[in-house]
């Protein structure tokens, strides 16, 4: 069962973040901790990581995807401690993935 980005965002996030932590041949340890701990992050704010393939195979395309189903959160969510967070971690894992 996919989750679907409209329904769920912080699972779709977490999902995708928990996807490119797992991906070893692509990404680096020390990026794939970030994306481990930001979709750790996702579900202590109350997503659920569930097995899902990274966008088009691609690690950054797939943090994207994840830092975009993020924005569809209302503020106040998005404003919560474990989903800045997650974001951030999320954003310095793109950043160094280049």
């Amino acid at each position: 069962m996919t989750v679907d980005a409209a329904s769920d965002p912080l699972s779709y996030a977490a999902s995708l973040l928990d996807a490119v932590g797992a991906d070893r041949e692509q990404v680096p340890a020390d990026i794939a901790l970030d994306c481990l701990y930001a979709a750790e992050l996702l579900e202590l704010a109350g997503g659920r990581a569930r097995t899902t393939p990274l966008v088009d195979g691609d690690p950054a395309a797939s943090i994207r995807a994840a830092m975009g189903a993020l924005s569809l959160l209302d503020d106040d969510t998005f404003a919560a401690g474990p989903v800045l967070d997650a974001a951030r971690a999320a954003r310095q894992a793109l950043r160094r993935l280049g």
